[in-house]
Parts: C-alpha cells; sequence; structure tokens
C-alpha cells in the first residue's frame, strides 16, 4: 500500500477519531463541570503516564525492525508480546503504589485502577498495529481507531445521560480498548497469519533490548513531558485547575492527528531510505516540514484570534478562565508539529540516542518551569511552560538533522516565512470578519482566504502540489 494512501487512510480516521473526542470531551465538561471533569481528567492522565513503562519503546523497535527484516517478524512480535505481559503486570502495581503516595482520594484512585485496565489493552493493541504498519497497511488500525472512538463516545454518551457515577465515563475507554485489541489480533492472523504468541526467546529479546533501552528512555521522557503538568497541577492548585487546563489542552491535543498520521506513514519509509537511497531521505523530510506547516499556521492564528468564542461556545462562560491558556498552547501547536517528522527521522536513523536526550533536557526544564510557574501563575504557568518546551525540542532536533543528510535550509525558511505572511493576512480577515459579524463566519472567511493567499504568494504552487503526490506514491 502506498505512503499516500496510508497517509490518507490515517488522516481521515483520526480526523474521524479527534472530531468525536472532542465531541464527547465537550459533553463531558459540559455535563460535570470543572471539578468533576478535573477530577476525570487527573484519573486518564495519570494512567497515561505509566502506560508508556509497558510499552517501553518497543513498538517504535518492533516497527523498525520488522520492516527492515520483514522474515523475522512473528519472532519479534512474540518477543514483545511476552516484554508486555510482565511489563504490563509489574506497570499496573507501581500505578497503584504511587496512586497512595500521592495521597489522592478513594473516588479518584477508583477511577485509576479501572483506567489501568485500559492502560494495558491499548498497549497490545499498540503493538498489534505497530506489525500492521511495518507490513505497510495502516488501513485497518485506522478502521479499528474510529470504531473505538465511536464506541466511547456511545457508552459514555449513555452514562452522562442516565447520570451514572465517574466510573462509567472511564469504563467507557476500557470496553472499546478491550475490543480494539481483540480486533487487531484477529485482522493479524486473519490476513497475514502472525500469531498472538507470546513467547521468549533469548537472542531475540537481547537483540531488541540493546536497540530499545534508548527508545524505552525517550518514551518516558515524552511521555512524563506531555502529562506532568496536569499531575503537578492536581497536587500544587487542585483538580479543578486541571478541569480549567483540560480545555485548552484537549482542543490544542486534538490537531495533532495531523502529525500523528503522517509520521505514522513516514517513518517506515524514513528507515528504509536511511539505508538504500538519502537524497529521498532529505527530499521526504523537506516534504513533511512543509505539508505540515501549510497546515499549522492557519490552525495556530485562527484559533488564537477566535480562542474567547470557542471557549464560550462550546464550554459556556464557567471556563472563561480557559480562554489565555488556549492562546499560549495554541501557538506551541507550529513547534510541537515540526518536532513529529524530526523525532521520526532521528528515530528511524539511529540516532534514537540523541533524541532521548534532547527529549530528557526538555522534560528536565518542563519539569522545572511548572514548579516555578504553577504556584504564581497557575494554568497560565503551565501553558507557558508547554510552549517553552516545544520551542527547545523542535529547535534541537532539527539542529541534528544534517547530521544525517543534507538538507536545504533555505528552502525550509523560504516556505516558512511564505507561510506565515499568508496566515498573518488571513488572520486580519478572520479578526476583522469577527469584530463585526461572528466567530462562525470568520472561520469560513479563513478557510476560503488562506488557500487562495498561499497560491497568490507562491508559497505553494499547483505543480509543487502534484509532484509531491507523485513522490508519496513511490
Amino acid at each position: 500500500m502506498s505512503l499516500v494512501k496510508n497517509t490518507a487512510f490515517m488522516t481521515l480516521a483520526s480526523i474521524g477519531q479527534k472530531l468525536i473526542a472532542f465531541v464527547y470531551f465537550t459533553i463531558v465538561a459540559r455535563s460535570l463541570g470543572a471539578q468533576a471533569t478535573g477530577m476525570y481528567v487527573t484519573a486518564l492522565a495519570f494512567t497515561t503516564l505509566f502506560v508508556v513503562f509497558v510499552d517501553l519503546g518497543m513498538t517504535n523497535v518492533l516497527v523498525r525492525e520488522s520492516a527492515k527484516h520483514k522474515a523475522n517478524m512473528q519472532e519479534y512480535f512474540s518477543v514483545v508480546l511476552m516484554s508486555k505481559v510482565l511489563l504490563g503486570v509489574g506497570s499496573y502495581a507501581i500505578m497503584i503504589v504511587a496512586a497512595h503516595l500521592l495521597n489522592y482520594d478513594i473516588a479518584l484512585r477508583h477511577l485509576i485502577y479501572l483506567s489501568g485496565i485500559t492502560m494495558l489493552f491499548d498497549s497490545l493493541h499498540l503493538s498489534i498495529y505497530g506489525v500492521l504498519r511495518a507490513i505497510g497497511n495502516l488501513k485497518y488500525e485506522a478502521i479499528g481507531i474510529v470504531s473505538s472512538q465511536a464506541a466511547t463516545l456511545l457508552i459514555g454518551g449513555i452514562a452522562l445521560f442516565l447520570k451514572l457515577p465517574l466510573m462509567f465515563l472511564i469504563l467507557a475507554f476500557t470496553l472499546p480498548s478491550i475490543l480494539n485489541a481483540t480486533y487487531a489480533g484477529i485482522i493479524l492472523y486473519k490476513k497475514y497469519k502472525i500469531k498472538f504468541i507470546p513467547r521468549f526467546d533469548k537472542i531475540v529479546f537481547i537483540y531488541l533490548a540493546k536497540i530499545t533501552l534508548p527508545f524505552a528512555i525517550a518514551a518516558v521522557f515524552a511521555r512524563v513531558y506531555s502529562y506532568i503538568d496536569t499531575i503537578l497541577l492536581s497536587k500544587l492548585a487542585g483538580t479543578t485547575a486541571v478541569g480549567f487546563y483540560a480545555i485548552p489542552y484537549k482542543i490544542t491535543f486534538a490537531f495533532q492527528f495531523i502529525p500523528l498520521a503522517l509520521v505514522a506513514a513516514l517513518y517506515p519509509r524514513f528507515s528504509e531510505y536511511f539505508v538504500k537511497d538519502k537524497e529521498k531521505l532529505a527530499h521526504m523530510f523537506e516534504q513533511g516540514v512543509k505539508y505540515l506547516l501549510i497546515i499549522v499556521l492557519p490552525l495556530t492564528v485562527g484559533i488564537g484570534i477566535l480562542a474567547q468564542d470557542i471557549i464560550v461556545t462550546f464550554y459556556t462562560t464557567e471556563y472563561l478562565a480557559s480562554v489565555l491558556p488556549l492562546q499560549i498552547l495554541i501557538s506551541g501547536l507550529v513547534f510541537s508539529y515540526i518536532s513529529f517528522p524530526i523525532g521520526a527521522m532521528l528515530n528511524a536513523c539511529n540516532r534514537q540516542v540523541t533524541q532521548t536526550i534532547i527529549i530528557g533536557i526538555v522534560m528536565t526544564i518542563n519539569i522545572i518551569l511548572n514548579v516555578i510557574f504553577i504556584p504564581t501563575i497557575g494554568i497560565v504557568g503551565a501553558a507557558s511552560a508547554a510552549l517553552i518546551g516545544n520551542i527547545i525540542l523542535a529547535f534541537a532536533g532539527y539542529s541534528i538533522i544534517p547530521q544525517i543528510t543534507p538538507i536545504s535550509h533555505k528552502r525550509i525558511i523560504i516556505t516558512a516565512l511564505k507561510l506565515t505572511i499568508a496566515a498573518g493576512i488571513m488572520g486580519v480577515a478572520v479578526f476583522i470578519t469577527n469584530m463585526y459579524v461572528h466567530f462562525s463566519i470568520a472561520v469560513l472567511v479563513g478557510v476560503v482566504t488562506y488557500p487562495v493567499v498561499i497560491l497568490l504568494i507562491k508559497a505553494i504552487t499547483i505543480s509543487e502540489i502534484r509532484e509531491a503526490v507523485v513522490i508519496l506514491k513511490r
């Protein structure tokens, strides 16, 4: 299956998933209010911190090595499964102990315990889909993503309608996760005869473990970096603050489906071209960065301008405190987007140790900034720490890319400047329309203005679009 088809599948699936997730979380936030929403989000974030210890970067290694050595795919998969069984039991036990040590109240701990079951099955289907990624077929993962999120919306919606306890909202994630893992395992066996058999093989385990170590450390750093702000907020500012922070965080996070979808398709190709064709590797990286900049710049400008209208319209005036954090977090989305292909390039091209060091430094800086900022400026401080972290992550990683393959900095900079100008012109049109008409009309004006401007100033041409499609099909 071609790169363009895989990217299309994952993009469409991720759009569907994020749209459903956005609708679901909006319903939850409006129904529960800031305090209960804060408890709900804290439980999920706490569990998400620990799920990384079940995987420890093994899925990245599984994808990379299986893409390179397809004949050994079953052996790699079986060893990874056995490792996850052992790590899953240990991680769950540590999670329970950690929840007690942090002195969370009993109601929150119960939410965490159930959410931990979801953690185990999420990690399981992550590796199953990892094998499918290595094979080059993302269609089934796309189906699983959308179906699982739809099931969550259905179960959670019923729980909210019946005014059931928060536990049922966590259950809305657990049941679909179990079904998703079952579905993925069946597809893997039926279509490709890869068996769901955990097995320990000393030689294969040592081989994968040596490669996995930097991925494992990087995965832990990245997960802590992504969710430590929520945990620190819950302890330093309370779960109500988490509820206010969750709104801008969820909105910003919702748009990460685009780089995630692209990287899911690019990562195996980066690994392949690193060995076979450095020129293609450089060109694919530059195209990936350009594609992401085209998408993220208007999103950042538009949401930044319309932040208050978005918060009030979708989440009510109770969440007005979320406006400034949204504007700060969304401005960091540009750097977050660019860090995805950079990180994928480093990991795919045997620079995982460098990527790990970068993430570790950024994580440390982020924790320090959160500890300093949260007690004084609350959720604005958490958002500011995230912005600074994303900037450092993008620039530090980008500085290493030329050591892997020569890239055209000039071409990337010129493209970025042209797209920034186009987004700025769009922003002016959106601001004026929103001031005198309505924010929904302002959105439409932005959607129409931006592509027209990028074509007029030749930030991207029709021929370049056609060329990109041809390259991706190869």
